[in-house]
């Protein structure tokens, strides 16, 4: 066609007449729609659309088919990504329910804010990231404390500080000799209640307001050992060097309130002219009525009497009853 012939849509004889777009010095591709109003007969232009369904683009727009014009808006805007913003968020909600469960929770929390810093960082949608985080490092505090309690209990000393082994209080049976230490008592050197001039029995317990109870104490048996072991399996067995001494209390109850039996066993020891304490050993007995621990709880005016063992060495003779303010002779 002459470069003289208006632009329109006309038969492209280069492409066997198929109706195409001269712009008035090139022909354009074949659309893949013909726009209204054109009309496919050889040699007659057709007339220009009063209004196209799409309008024709212009010539050379970036990205775009060439003779048509860009879009008036502008580009369209990509759409925001919001992944990392939604696992902090989702990670933070976790760790906050959580964090009370020692390790896991402190794993949890710390993930929940790693997302939540790389979520701001890479300007996703702060709510979702900010949340994420804030609920993280609130959930990361609580799984430290709960984690740190746990690892505390588990690396705390454990060992038994009482004046004998914590096996011997549980009826172990092991042969260990039990560690049996020599109290230093608050008893006076001399005088009355020291270890040359004891004091005469009943023993009364006295507190700063009140008179709790008082105790009749004799000895039962000063070589127990075979008895002991026969009454349970579970008693410890006196290990060389060691032996049980059975003594019977008769404790009457002084305490409007009444008083726990088991007080008196707690209260009072054995002791020897050397100035050696011994408290007494918990060994288990063949029914509930034996020791004086298993009496219950004693009204004001009543007594209980039952057996205390305590496990003293082989040579320790001449016993003395003691509560460290003071010596008793039996």
């Amino acid at each position: 066609m002459s470069e003289t012939t208006p632009a329109g849509w006309y038969p492209a004889p280069h492409a066997g007449n198929e109706l195409r777009y001269w712009d008035g010095t090139s022909w354009h591709a074949a659309p893949a729609y013909l726009p209204a109003g054109t009309s496919a007969a050889p040699g007659i232009p057709s007339p220009a659309p009063a209004a196209p369904v799409l309008p024709p683009y212009a010539s050379g727009a970036p990205g775009m088919p060439p003779g048509y014009p860009p879009y008036s808006g502008g580009p369209v805007p990509r759409p925001r990504s919001v992944g990392l913003g939604v696992t902090a968020l989702s990670l933070g909600i976790a760790a906050f329910v959580l964090g009370w469960i020692p390790f896991l929770g402190f794993v949890v929390a710390i993930a929940g804010a790693v997302f939540g810093v790389i979520a701001l960082v890479r300007r996703q949608p702060k709510p979702l990231a900010l949340t994420g985080t804030i609920l993280s490092g609130v959930a990361l505090v609580v799984a430290c404390l709960a984690t740190f309690s746990i690892l505390s209990l588990i690396w705390s000393d454990t060992t038994d500080d009482y004046s004998y082994n914590s096996e011997q209080d549980y009826g172990s049976d092991s042969n260990d000799a039990p560690a049996v230490p020599e109290l230093e008592p608050y008893a006076p050197a001399t005088g009355p209640g020291s270890l040359t001039d004891p004091l005469p029995l009943p023993y009364v317990h006295e507190t700063g307001s009140r008179t709790e109870y008082s105790a009749e104490v004799r000895i039962v048996d000063e070589d127990a050992t075979d008895e002991v072991r026969s009454w349970n399996s579970l008693n410890p067995a006196a290990s060389d060097g060691y032996r049980y001494v059975l003594v019977e209390m008769t404790v009457a109850s002084l305490d409007p309130d009444g008083l726990p039996a088991a007080f008196p066993t707690y209260d009072l020891s054995l002791a020897t002219d050397d100035g050696g304490v011994y408290p007494y050993s918990f060994v288990v007995a063949p029914d509930d009525s034996t020791l004086l621990r298993d009496a219950g709880t004693i009204a004001e005016g009543d007594t209980a009497t039952g057996l205390v063992a305590y496990l003293v060495p082989d040579d320790a003779t001449d016993f003395l009853l003691t509560d460290l303010a003071g010596y008793y002779a039996f």
